[in-house]
């Protein structure tokens, strides 16, 4: 016993020497990983920093170019130097990148500035990119030294050109300014903090931009230091570590030096930055380190322990299985188990009852076998809910018998898992036959929606079904017909012949309207008395008079006997109808009323008739007849 107790500490030792180890050398890594992502987004940074500092040029260029070429033709000549003038402030105003443009001849005095109209004559000849120009034949654009606005305090860059006389003296300097908000706000679109800093060198050295902005950087000349002399004059791009001479702060850097226009930028962030990211990502794994020791213990303890649960727990599965199977066995809902896939694993006797099969065709069956597509991809959905931790799921659907008849049945699902696992183990469906329970929600709604008598649709029915009809031909643009019927001189007929015969006319009078609907997607309903109604959604007043004809012809061709009715001798109907077009603010009562007024308009004109609101406003061909 002692000699197995050593064993399980020394193997308790070494697992936690191993987790120690393992801990350490992921901790190392991670740093290297840290610090190998972090050199090559700020490389990254920079060369895209770098290539948009060369759009910004090129897109300087062109009008500098153009603006150079105009004042070359206008050397000496007064005319011309006003349009290049007015050329220069077009340019300004349809360009949403330069700040402003002016021009100054070969001594440096300011001809003509965007900027301010007042400042022709200022001497610029001691400006750093005139000085350079005047001693330096190239006529390609160059990016000067930062500069700080008086007026509002914004820096800007000036990029100059060259324009030379023909002989190749120097005439002049064109000279167009950019806010360093273009920069700073391309800048701003990567992932930046406070512990981030980003510059750009020209390719002397002297420094461009520096964000955030720094007084003493802008404009200083780093063409001394480490970076610049053994990095950047060597390598077109990358990863540098340096203390910055500005703020002091140990610096990982990513540089990217143009091809094109020789400028160099640089993206950086502080070494301590990254070393805090490490920190805050490793403080749990250290913790796991520290504490490897006593995890190891717990391990061998609870792996001795679940020797001991294993045994005990295969016996309570044992007898919860016998247990399931014998209430199973007894009900008399079909009790499935089933996989996650849907298999089944088991199912109870009461399949041959519910579903016609013996329980041994129907085990290692899928469940979504011999299953309509609507009732199958219920069935889906239902399994995918329950797998994601949904704790039941019910279905209801039709089953097909083998004698044809058709039934209702509801499948409740649920997951079973064990006592100490989260993960779903199984799956366990009870399905029972819920036909009569339909077939009763089923009379239910259709009493709620049926007047008794008729077997029309009754009045609060329709008015629903009125409402959401017009507000889907709004929205849809259609039109939307109602026909208004009342049974000519009903009042006589029931005085006559009594009510039991008055309600077996309006019966058989209900009867013939809805196969006159075929096709028009429309409902009748009984809206009071012996009036009653017809909503025809999408139809125009054209067919609506149609078939308010062929309701009022079937209606007199039942020839229920109506002796005061005259001339006619039997039953017949008056209706008036109304039309709401996409173009009309039509509301329900407003489709009501007119259909109404049309119906008395009807009735007033002799009976036994269809007629809407213009009834005589419509061509010949239309009119119903007597």
């Amino acid at each position: 016993m002692k000699k197995r107790s050593r064993l399980r500490l020394a193997v308790v030792l070494a697992v936690g020497a191993v987790f120690a180890c393992l801990g350490i050398w992921a901790e190392y890594t991670n740093w290297q990983r840290l610090l190998q992502s972090a050199n090559t987004r700020q490389m990254e940074t920079a060369r895209a920093m770098a290539l948009h500092t060369d759009d910004i040029l090129a897109l300087a260029q062109q009008p500098l170019n153009n603006l150079s070429a105009h004042a070359r033709d206008a050397l000496g000549d007064k005319a011309k130097m006003q349009h290049l003038l007015e050329e220069m402030l077009r340019v300004v105003k349809t360009s949403p990148l330069l700040r402003s443009l002016a021009y100054a001849d070969a001594q440096g005095r300011l001809i003509g500035s965007t900027f301010a109209a007042n400042s022709a004559g200022m001497d610029l000849s001691d400006r750093e990119y005139f000085l350079f120009h005047k001693s330096n034949a190239s006529t390609q654009p160059r990016f000067g030294l930062p500069s700080q606005s008086q007026t509002n305090g914004h820096w800007f860059l000036p990029i100059s050109q060259r324009i030379d006389n023909p002989d190749g003296s120097l005439a002049g300097i064109m000279i167009a300014t950019i806010d360093m908000d273009h920069f700073s706000r391309f800048i701003e679109t990567f992932e930046v903090n406070e512990e981030n800093a980003f510059a750009l060198l020209r390719k002397d050295g002297a420094i461009l931009l520096r964000l955030p902005i720094d007084l003493k950087a802008m404009g200083a000349n780093v063409a001394d230091s480490a970076l610049y002399r053994d990095q950047i004059m060597k390598k077109l791009r990358g990863n540098y570590e340096y203390v910055s001479r500005f703020d002091g702060t140990k610096r990982i850097s990513g540089f990217y030096r143009s091809t094109d226009t020789g400028v160099t930028a640089i993206a950086t962030q502080t070494k301590a930055s990254i070393f805090d990211d490490w920190l805050k990502q490793s403080k749990y794994p250290w913790l796991s380190i520290i504490l490897a020791y006593l995890i190891g213990t717990a391990m061998a303890i609870r792996w001795i322990r679940q020797i001991e649960l294993r045994e005990i727990g295969d016996q309570k599965v044992a007898a919860r299985e016998a247990e399931f199977r014998l209430i199973a066995n007894a009900s008399p809902d079909v009790i499935e188990k089933i996989s996650l896939a849907g298999v089944r694993q088991y199912v109870s006797p009461a399949a041959a009852r519910i579903f016609e099969q013996d329980t041994e065709s129907v085990i290692g069956t899928s469940v979504l076998d011999d299953r309509d597509d609507q009732t199958k991809s219920a069935w889906q959905d239902a399994l995918a809910k329950v797998q994601s931790g949904s704790s039941t799921e019910c279905i209801l659907y039709r089953h097909q018998r083998m004698d044809g008849t058709m039934i209702w049945l509801e499948s409740v699902i649920s997951c079973f898992r064990s006592d100490d696992n989260n993960e779903p183990d199984g799956i366990v469906v009870i399905t029972r036959d819920v036909t009569r329970q339909q077939m009763m929600k089923q009379e239910l709604n259709a009493l709620a929606t049926t007047d008794e008598l008729t077997r029309l649709f009754n009045k609060r029915y329709f008015n629903t079904q009125l409402s959401s009809t017009l507000a889907a031909a709004r929205a849809n643009q259609q039109s939307v017909s109602l026909i208004l019927l009342d049974l000519d001189r009903f009042k006589a007929y029931n005085d006559t012949y009594g009510h039991l015969a008055g309600d077996c006319a309006l019966r058989d009078v209900a009867a013939v309207i809805p196969p006159q609907l075929t096709g028009t997607g429309g409902l009748a309903a009984r809206y009071g008395g012996e009036e009653l109604v017809v909503l025809l959604p999408n139809t125009d007043a054209e067919e609506t008079m149609r078939i308010a004809e062929n309701i009022r012809k079937a209606i007199a061709a039942l020839k229920i006997e109506h002796a005061g009715n005259l001339p006619w001798g039997h039953v017949t109907a008056s209706s008036g109808y109304a039309t709401a077009l996409p173009s009309q603010a039509f509301s329900e009562n407003d489709l009501i009323t007119q259909a109404d007024r049309a119906l008395y308009a009807a009735k007033a004109a002799g009976r036994n008739r269809s007629q809407d609101d213009e009834e005589n406003n419509k061509p010949e061909h239309l009119r119903s007849s007597m």
